[in-house]
């Protein structure tokens, strides 16, 4: 072997033509530490468990008003329009999945597992210990196994969910749709209640005051019977009367919020639209045996050069 004198710089094109004639030679173990990792990568794969992923796409739907009839909506129309409705966001549906209001519902939920239907404590073997640690590692799992995407500009939102089987991927995600309603509904449900409690007791001081407003204006009119010739009776009467109209518009205002917050309480219609249904898969999402196995093959390919190398400058 040729030494290079102290002090010369390395010649990159020399040493690899020293590791093609290393190779030439011990071609046996360059080829066999290449087999070997293949087998190794590829028999790893083999033996790890296999996932699968199944997942769903859905559309956030505009929560718009609903439709008053009567005097309602007569007095509605001579204020403009309100805006009773607003406009459920993509992305809280995004991350509403992987909060505990929908994941601690599945967690309650049973599923198909091994010829029988199972919690998912037991899937994931989490049934020993206290039930406070169980749901808290069951719906740690779960969230690791969740991938949510979210299009702002489109208003979809896909998902997926890993699990052990094909059918428990795809029943977990069709329960984690219906857990999602569930808990969006829940929560609009509740928010239309305290909303309805305290517009009811705002319209109920405004009513008051409406009464208040108008009493004092039949009472201007008990006392002056005629005001055309009095120009200051003339202002006055203007001044009550458009305190009686603005108090009117905030009790109707006010009224039509109660109505409005009343229905939302009791609504329990979806407010997403399903794009694409969970379907069971046929591919493994991991391990995936071919990269592993192309993986082992480089990693072995890796080990023999750098073998050679080291034999070249000992």
């Amino acid at each position: 072997m040729t030494t290079l004198p102290t002090g010369t710089p390395v010649q990159w094109y020399a040493v690899a033509e020293t590791l093609v004639r290393r190779a030439q030679v011990h071609w046996l173990g360059l080829v066999g530490f290449t087999v070997l990792g293949t087998v190794v990568g590829g028999g790893t794969a083999m033996i790890l468990p296999s996932y699968y992923r199944s997942g769903a796409a859905f559309q956030a739907e505009v929560t718009s008003p609903s439709p008053l009839s009567g005097a309602l909506a007569g007095l509605a129309s001579q204020i403009g329009n309100l805006p009773l409705g607003t406009p459920n966001s993509a992305q809280f549906f995004g991350d509403l999945v992987t909060t505990d209001a929908v994941l601690r519902r599945l967690v309650q939920e049973s599923f198909p597992w091994r010829g029988q239907l199972a919690p998912l404590s037991t899937i994931y073997g989490y049934d020993d210990g206290p039930d406070e640690l169980r749901d808290y590692r069951t719906v740690y799992k779960l969230r690791k196994a969740l991938a949510v995407d979210v299009n702002v500009r489109t208003g979809v939102v896909r998902f997926s969910v890993e699990a052990r089987t094909p059918v428990l991927a795809m029943t977990l995600a069709e329960s984690t749709l219906a857990a999602l309603n569930a808990a969006n509904i829940d929560l609009r449900q509740k928010r239309a209640a305290a909303e309805r409690t305290f517009t009811a007791d705002r319209a109920e001081h405004a009513r008051q005051e409406l009464r208040g407003a108008e009493e004092a204006l039949a009472d201007f009119y008990q006392r002056n019977r005629s005001i055309g010739n009095a120009p200051s009776l003339q202002l006055e009467e203007a001044q009550m009367r458009r305190q009686v109209d603005m108090a009117q518009q905030v009790y109707v205002q006010l009224r039509l919020q109660e109505e409005q917050a009343a229905v939302q309480e009791v609504r329990n219609t979806p407010a997403i639209s399903v794009i694409d249904p969970p379907l069971t898969p046929v591919k493994r999402s991991w391990p995936r045996r071919t990269l592993a196995a192309l993986l082992g093959t480089m990693t072995g390919l890796a080990l023999a050069l750098a073998r050679l190398s080291l034999m070249s400058w000992s």
